[in-house]
């Protein structure tokens, strides 16, 4: 999204402009331009890129001008509210937002967020690399530690987003606008599930039940990418002057080392993310010994990233038995599968086919083989 610097000047002075104003917003601009971002001046230049009304923006974020009766909750009715079942157990609160709103959200993401350069060690959420390039640096190690982050896309309020903005180089009440069309203000009852070890390390979160990071918005992975990029970049040079491995995918944090290298102390890992904003979800932590099963986000990586033999095992056992007794006949067997009809289940095993492939072709080509010759009308 190109900027005429010239053409910006010759249009404010034909409006009268001082040039103190036409210098501020030519200094203002190029701070943006320089690293590629559009350059935005105000809450209705932004309606104006993206291609919408400026009263439609302002009455989505709440703030309109036109409706008395419009309100900062108006904008939370914009979600969709549904649970996911985790695969450990317990489900997890999704808030999609609506089509208007999403619309919105993905432009920020391609325009804005997307440009901006992480850490090498950030592995999640980003094009070209998935959880294989984050279990691959965890090669053959002697020893690994795995931390979890607590929480957290909850520990992202409206206010540290609304300080990425501002980072970025926008105005602050372009900044502020963002913020609010980027986060979300949670039911009551979704801080009252908290279990009782979140609620007494996330007590002044829970107390003040801010706009935070929904999980099912486009822009969320991008945002908690780029505040986390601080703690990133301080995990990394220490790992160097430790001669040790780290990487993160989302809130899953990994750290590793081969027969030279040392692990740092969970103390100072500790201390880094609370540093930063974050906390550590200690149920979670886990060391790894060499000899000992090794997984890193889900994948082996004991003698090289695979996948691993018990899962390999379980998809194949599928193909077989719908093969044997056809696909509604296996389906009938499995309590794991009620509701599950021919094609849901087809796209859920060739999906997990598919995940099988992009780690290991080898592994997958005669399962993909059998799963051809699957007759899904028995």
């Amino acid at each position: 999204m190109s900027f005429s610097f010239k053409q910006f000047e010759i249009e404010a002075r034909k409006q009268e402009k001082s040039q103190e104003f036409i210098d501020a917003c030519l200094v203002y601009a190029k701070k943006l331009t320089e690293n590629d971002y559009p350059v935005t001046f105000s809450l209705e230049h932004l309606a104006m890129q993206i291609g919408i009304q400026s009263d439609y923006l302002r009455n989505l974020i709440g703030d309109g001008k036109n409706d008395i009766t419009y309100n900062y909750e108006h904008k939370y009715k914009r979600y969709n509210y549904f649970k996911l079942k985790k695969r450990h157990g317990g489900f997890r609160e999704i808030m999609s937002p609506a089509k208007d709103l999403k619309f919105i959200q993905k432009w920020i993401l391609v325009n804005i967020l997307s440009k901006y350069k992480l850490a090498d060690s950030c592995k999640g959420f980003r094009k070209g690399v998935s959880i294989f390039h984050n279990a691959y640096v965890h090669e053959n190690s002697e020893l690994i530690l795995k931390v979890d982050l607590l929480k957290f896309y909850d520990t992202i309020t409206e206010k540290r987003v609304y300080g990425v903005f501002k980072s970025l180089g926008y105005a602050k009440n372009l900044a502020y606008s963002l913020a609010k069309i980027t986060t979300a203000k949670h039911r009551d009852t979704y801080w009252r599930n908290f279990d009782d070890d979140s609620k007494e390390k996330l007590k002044e979160l829970v107390m003040a039940k801010p706009p935070i990071l929904p999980q099912g918005a486009p822009t969320s992975p991008m945002l908690s990418n780029i505040l986390a990029t601080k703690m990133d970049y301080r995990f990394e040079a220490l790992s160097k002057t430790q001669n040790c491995r780290y990487s993160r995918y989302a809130d899953d944090m990994t750290f590793s080392i081969t027969k030279d290298g040392k692990l740092p102390s969970l103390k100072l890992i500790t201390k880094i993310i609370s540093d930063e904003g974050f906390f550590i979800n200690d149920k979670k932590t886990r060391y790894m010994k060499k000899g000992c099963k090794q997984y890193v986000t889900g994948l082996t990586t004991t003698n090289g990233t695979n996948v691993s033999k018990k899962y390999r095992k379980e998809i194949s056992e599928h193909i077989y038995y719908c093969r044997k007794y056809g696909v509604s006949g296996h389906l009938e067997k499995r309590e794991d599968f009620l509701g599950y009809n021919s094609l849901k289940f087809h796209n859920w095993l060739y999906g997990h086919l598919c995940f099988i492939n992009s780690v290991n072709e080898t592994a997958s080509k005669k399962m993909l083989e059998d799963f051809n010759k699957i007759d899904w009308f028995v």
